[in-house]
């Protein structure tokens, strides 16, 4: 008895002491700073949404969030913290008795924290539209290369980059495309701000024939903190040429130690050797920061092309191969700054700026000269000879803007831009076969520029209206000026000396490979364009998300464009969410499209079995009197409909799944025509300096459509290390809807607008679909990514004869690996690409000017085979 009695005391002395225990609540302390100076942010909201609780942070910074015990449970929650001007940020974590410690680095949404897609802080967690995040350090490891396009396209199934050869400038500035559509229906941003694009025109058989894309590899990739695809039409949110999505490269920001990276490297065929260097820092500048990235990268050129198998005319064994089909010689020299500095003491108030520049030189080959070709003289070259063109290009670039929060609730945003592309043609080892046998062998054959200059104001707040969460409200408005000019090349370089060539016959004017643009191709054309949009966003309940965007827009050149577009997210579980959008878009012609001229040597495969054989073929602007005479009219704006529906599934916190449906119709497609040649035409083009003719022409109306499949997984394996998984998949099928009929002035001389190797490019030249699956293991230093991708079949574009030569060209898979290992203050890394060192399938002779073209040039991963390189990294 006593026994039981002194155990029933014992347990009513202990039960209130375990009680207490149990009542124990949670406190999850931290602090809030920015990310560009490091300051601490008063006023911040930290809250836990499921369980209606959230706290302030004082001066410091400083918050303190108090969950009771019966909330707390061994629950995992979500740790939010939101401001006005930051990007807000969630984390997850497990509620536990005691105290739990949570910091946040928060960026300014406007700036360094831009998320396309939404303007709305904290929408890249729920996103109703897809967004790709590649980080800087899936960048740093995802190919031997440095080129920030190829980069891309190793993550990225969607986007794709070809490499194409003998192609004048778009050897040295090679075009990139989302979803199999056109390079310049890709928007680019930095920092969430429009970039300019070249001034190069892409006039050869390459894919993005007519366009203007931007150079993305004039951005360095080190330079690069993330890159955000949006995969979806966004005319309505950021204006012309985001018909395709939207591509944001986000710049490294803040304070960072000073970090030097050398990387080298060469394929395993006795070629392609890489150099290439590159210095970060990050300096304290004031109460803020800059971020610095120099680059020096030096690329030889590779060449996979076969013996020509024709009599060369000449005493001398010509070495083989005579051609250059492969990666061009490349010197780039880049250079990016990125900085902020708070204006006031809460530092609601910065100013922030960027700046890039680069000089880049390419040396490529165009179609040899044989020693008794007409276009030759063997007094110069008497074994024949292969033109080079060696361009310069130039491109400068700076933002200046201030942001700030007015009232603690209206967040704002003023900056303006301007950007700059110059690209001189520089042509080497030719002749003027018009000049005789005492041609000079070197010319300047003139330059495209283009500028522009763009400025922006940007406000938004968020409303509470009584629904589930704040409505988020921005409106805004754009100036943009752009500017392009066509400038002649020298005299020597175009003129039609009156020699005869090396058998009495009509001598070809002007520099072999590239003649200079002459003084009636000079142009200097500008247009403005204002726009204003609104945009609001927001939870309607607690499982829908609703925003509505619309867009006006004015050109001085074409008039208005007015777009719309809708977004839907509906959260069915906390894992399961179904998203949707539909939009209408435009892209207005560029300058180039609509101004650009010049007469250009185009070997065109002509008869049967087609024959490569040289046409001086002229591109005339659309306002021009022949181009008049041949049935041209003035270009009007493309216009589109989008729409994309899909879902999100996190079934746990380590895997993710995606899956979206899109279909996208473009009307007035503007694009090349064909290539206009024949007799009947010979006479009228000949005072032109030419023997056939193309222009630009809203020829075309398209669907596109497609899938896309994403998959994340990260796995602890404790003392294996950690695994991070992720694939992807991306078909997209273009389809011709509807030609234009030919103009009768055409039809009369028996020329099509827009011949079947055009509509070969836009249906089938492209891969229809791709995988990439990306493997990345570490475990203390050492680390280890293995890289899978698939790119799927295509179609050759370079045969415009017989169907019977039609080729398709199967898909391929290539893997790449990469070992690290990690020092105090250093890494290292060896690597192979393209492991397997696999190639397309060879061209058939038919398409491949007997055999000397070997492989396809508008292959998706080009053709150089296996590269193996090095890399390593060191801190100060």
């Amino acid at each position: 008895m006593l026994k039981r009695l002194g155990f029933l005391v014992l347990l009513g002395l202990l039960l209130p002491v375990t009680l207490a225990r149990a009542a124990d609540p949670t406190v999850v302390t931290g602090k809030v700073t920015t990310k560009e100076d490091g300051h601490p942010y008063p006023n911040a909201t930290v809250s836990i949404t499921e369980l209606n609780l959230s706290a302030v942070t004082d001066k410091a910074g400083l918050y303190v969030l108090k969950v009771p015990a019966e909330l707390a449970q061994e629950r995992k929650v979500e740790l939010r913290v939101s401001a006005p001007g930051l990007s807000a940020k969630a984390v997850r974590i497990t509620l536990t008795s005691g105290a739990i410690t949570q910091d946040f680095t928060m960026g300014f949404s406007f700036h360094t924290d831009v998320t396309v897609g939404s303007r709305a802080a904290g929408a890249e967690a729920e996103k109703a539209v897809p967004v790709d995040v590649i980080t800087s350090e899936q960048i740093q490891t995802a190919k031997g290369t440095t080129e920030t396009s190829q980069l891309i396209e190793a993550l990225a199934p969607s986007f794709n980059f070809p490499r194409p050869t003998i192609s004048d400038g778009t050897d040295s500035v090679r075009p990139a495309t989302l979803r199999a559509l056109g390079p310049d229906q890709l928007l680019v941003l930095v920092n969430g701000k429009r970039r300019h694009t070249s001034a190069l025109v892409n006039v050869n058989g390459t894919i993005g024939r007519g366009t203007t894309g931007v150079d993305l590899n004039a951005i360095p990739a080190a330079a690069l903190e993330r890159v955000e695809i949006l995969r979806d039409g966004a005319a309505a949110q950021y204006g012309s040429d985001a018909i395709a999505g939207v591509l944001n490269m986000v710049l490294r920001s803040g304070q960072a130690p000073f970090e030097v990276t050398l990387r080298g490297g060469t394929t395993t065929h006795s070629d392609g050797r890489l150099l290439d260097v590159t210095l970060t820092k990050g300096f304290a500048l004031g109460r803020g920061s800059v971020n610095f990235t120099g680059e020096y990268r030096k690329r030889t050129a590779t060449n996979r092309a076969g013996v020509d198998p024709r009599a060369q005319g000449s005493r001398d064994v010509i070495e083989q191969p005579s051609y250059h089909w492969g990666d061009a010689d490349e010197r780039d020299i880049i250079g990016f700054l990125n900085g902020s500095i708070p204006m006031n003491d809460t530092g609601d108030i910065s100013l922030y700026f960027t700046a890039g520049g680069s000089r880049r030189d390419g040396v490529h080959g165009g179609n040899f000269r044989r020693a008794l070709q007409t276009q030759n003289w063997p007094q110069i070259y008497p074994n024949g000879f292969l033109p080079l063109i060696e361009p310069k290009i130039v491109d400068a670039s700076g933002t200046l803007g201030v942001r700030g929060v007015s009232g603690g609730k209206w967040l704002w945003d003023l900056s303006a831009q301007y950007g700059h592309n110059k690209f001189d043609f520089n042509i080497t080892n030719s002749l003027n076969t018009s000049l005789g046998p005492t041609s000079q062998t070197e010319f300047y054959s003139g330059s495209l520029v283009f500028n522009q200059v763009v400025a922006n104001l940007d406000v938004a707040r968020e409303f509470d209206l009584g629904l589930a969460g704040p409505i988020n409200f921005a409106i805004g408005a754009e100036f943009r000026r752009e500017n392009y000019q066509e400038i002649a090349g020298e005299l020597n370089s175009y003129i039609d000396g009156g020699q005869r060539d090396q058998f009495g016959g009509k001598a070809g004017a002007g520099a072999q490979v590239f003649p200079g643009f002459r003084p009636s191709n000079e142009v200097d054309a500008s247009r403005n364009s204002v726009a204003a949009y609104l945009d609001i966003e927001g939870n309607v309940t607690s499982f829908l998300r609703l925003g509505l965007a619309g867009r006006f827009e004015h050109y001085s050149d074409f008039g208005n464009t007015k777009d719309v577009k809708l977004t839907a997210r509906v959260e069915a579980t906390k894992q399961l969410a179904f998203r949707g959008a539909a939009s209408t878009g435009f892209r207005a012609p560029s300058l180039g499209q609509s101004n650009f001229s010049a007469v250009s040597t185009n070997f065109l495969n002509v008869g049967t079995p087609p024959v490569l054989t040289p046409f001086d073929v002229g591109t005339f602007r659309v306002d021009s009197a022949l181009a008049r005479a041949l049935g041209a009219e003035d270009l009007r704006p493309e216009n589109s409909v989008h729409f994309s529906g899909g879902f999100v599934y996190s079934p746990t916190n380590a895997l993710d799944f995606t899956a979206d449906y899109f279909n996208i119709a473009i009307r007035d497609r503007i694009v090349f025509s064909g290539n206009f040649t024949g007799a009947a035409l010979t006479p009228i083009l000949l005072p032109f300096g030419a023997t056939g003719a193309r222009f630009f022409t809203n020829a075309i109306n398209t669907r596109t459509e497609g899938v896309e499949v994403t998959a994340n997984y990260k796995a602890d394996l404790k003392r294996a290390g950690i695994l991070r998984f992720q694939a992807s998949y991306a078909r997209a099928e273009n389809t011709i809807t509807n030609i234009a009929p030919t103009p009768a002035p055409l039809s009369a001389f028996q020329a099509v607008l827009f011949d079947r190797l055009e509509v070969k490019r836009i249906e089938c030249g492209q891969p229809r679909d791709n995988v990439r699956v990306t493997s990345d293991w570490s475990k203390g230093p050492l680390g280890a990514v293995v890289r899978a991708a698939r790119y799927g079949s295509f179609c050759d574009i370079d045969n415009a004869g017989s169907t019977a030569n039609d080729q398709t060209f199967s898909a391929k898979w290539l893997f790449d690996l990469e070992l690290s290992y990690k020092l105090a203050s250093a890494s290292v890394g060896i690597g192979v690409d393209n492991i397997f060192d696999n190639f397309p399938d060879r061209q058939i002779a038919a398409n491949s000017n007997l055999g000397i073209f070997v492989y396809p040039r508008n292959s998706p991963y080009g053709f150089n085979g296996r590269f193996v390189y090095a890399r390593i990294s060191s801190t100060f």
